[in-house]
């Protein structure tokens, strides 16, 4: 493998905060890839951690002689702000983000290479990520629960994009092209959650390539607090709060269509009236389990309710409560917060502000 200052193929961007004993996996794994000939750098940032992660990645530089792993440390709180060092730092073409507690395949780099050559059209490309069950998972915990577990395991490729943008490729197993970020932007520290989505969002609307790869492969330890139902219900109540300040059910209709400009939808409090309806069909659906006495169908429609409250509540927050509380503000002489209603659709007409993005050359 080649050393720091050689020019390599992809540039393994690792954020971390507080998991020195997970990363050991993780570095292990990097550092005996079946590589191919393909050229790697392991960038591993930081994120202001307290315990012994620094330490850890001491150690394993120093038992990698050749030099694959470089260490930064990031003082500002937040995985966008480390990614977007990662990014500052990185010197190859294709850049790929993984979690720091996932652990990726023996052949994961030269997969990575594999299908970013095999789809020069695709900007970004998202791998497998796959559960190791230590445990038996509990009787409720299907399909339908994946979003809160970061798995992503379909078993065909598939395309993302703006005709379809219902699914986020995770950034637990993401390669993009380096020119992707000179076109749209960083991540956005904005959003301490769904950065994922919220940066794809811009891609789809500057009319990008993303690909879902199961040639990708990496693969996670579920921890135990996600296999309970209070984690669940924290998940949807945050992923509803953050889709509302996203705008994405406004953005993106049904069939999975991105939109530039919100369509003219009938709204109550600030929400488009289907996703009332579809709220409602949940409410129904918990009623019926209480008389058939389906508990894990019951939790089901539960969980989902959490993300339309947390939904409505946002939004009534962010375009309703301001017009109420000033509504002669303009009489007065001063600028109507009314206008936050108005602020919300400005800010997310280019979805957010991208953070500026340095020279990668």
């Amino acid at each position: 493998m080649p050393d720091n200052e050689a020019p390599v193929d992809i540039s393994v961007v690792i954020p971390t905060y507080n998991r020195g004993s997970q990363l050991r996996p993780l570095l292990e794994a990097l550092l005996n890839q079946d590589a191919r000939g393909v050229s790697y750098e392991v960038l591993v940032v930081d994120n202001n951690s307290s315990d012994n992660t620094a330490a850890v990645i001491e150690a394993a530089r120093l038992s990698d002689p050749s030099r694959l792993i470089r260490y930064f440390f990031e003082p500002r709180q937040g995985v966008s702000y480390a990614r977007n060092t990662g990014i500052a730092h990185a010197r190859a073409p294709i850049i790929a983000f993984l979690d720091d507690d996932v652990v990726p395949a023996t052949d994961w780099a030269y997969s990575v290479k594999q299908a970013m050559d095999r789809y020069p059209e695709a900007d970004c490309i998202g791998g497998r990520i796959q559960a190791v069950w230590k445990r038996p998972p509990p009787s409720w915990l299907d399909a339908a629960h994946k979003g809160p577990l970061a798995l992503q395991d379909w078993p065909d490729a598939r395309w993302v994009n703006r005709e379809s943008a219902s699914n986020c490729l995770v950034t637990a197993n993401l390669a993009c092209r380096r020119q992707l970020f000179q076109d749209v932007g960083l991540f956005s520290p904005d959003f301490p959650r769904d950065q994922d989505r919220e940066l794809e969002m811009r891609f789809w609307r500057a009319g990008k390539q993303g690909l879902y790869s199961p040639t990708m492969d990496v693969y996670v330890d579920v921890p135990q607090e996600r296999l309970t139902k209070r984690y669940h219900r924290r998940w949807r109540v945050t992923t509803g709060s953050y889709h509302a300040k996203l705008r994405f059910p406004d953005r993106v209709d049904g069939n999975g269509h991105f939109h530039d400009h919100e369509p003219t939808r009938r709204r109550l409090l600030g929400a488009p009236l289907f996703m009332y309806r579809e709220c409602l069909g949940h409410l129904i659906g918990w009623c019926k389990t209480l008389v058939s006495n389906n508990a894990d169908r019951r939790f089901y429609h539960e969980s989902r309710l959490w993300y339309y409250g947390s939904f409505f509540w946002t939004r009534f927050k962010t375009d309703v409560l301001p017009r109420w509380r000033f509504p002669f503000s303009e009489r007065r002489g001063r600028p109507s917060p009314g206008g936050v209603h108005d602020e919300a659709r400005r800010r997310t007409a280019d979805i957010v502000e991208p953070p500026s993005v340095p020279d990668l050359r």
